[in-house]
């Protein structure tokens, strides 16, 4: 099995875009949350519904699964879209928009749980 070489399948101009900005959201996201979440004793809001409000409150540090969860998605998608890239190009810019689009929904997520928090 041969791989498409990397530094081909980062130059091609959609996964020049989609994987940096995906990455620089994903970033932002920790920076946000170690700016304005501070560490405390007392519990945090971690998740909000619509229909029943804050249903789920806890430590403060496990306000961070969001970002992480956002870094893994991306380091699994980066990889499955490297590997396929070589045999369907439409896979892989696929795997990475899906990125992006979750780097978005997380960023608003984590936007949500400031505005409860702080």
């Amino acid at each position: 099995m041969q791989f498409y070489p990397l530094k081909l399948y980062l130059k091609h101009f959609p996964n020049l875009v989609m994987l940096p900005l995906s990455l620089a959201l994903n970033i932002f996201m920790w920076l946000w949350l170690i700016i304005r979440i501070k560490p405390q004793v007392e519990p945090i809001f971690l998740h909000y519904n619509v229909m029943f409000g804050v249903d789920y409150i806890g430590e403060w540090w496990r306000i961070f699964y969001l970002p992480m969860f956002g870094l893994i998605i991306w380091l699994v998608n980066a990889v499955l879209g490297w590997l396929y890239f070589s045999k369907n190009k439409f896979v892989a810019q696929l795997l990475n928009f899906v990125t992006l689009l979750c780097q978005i929904f997380l960023l608003m997520v984590c936007g949500m749980l400031i505005f409860l928090n702080v």
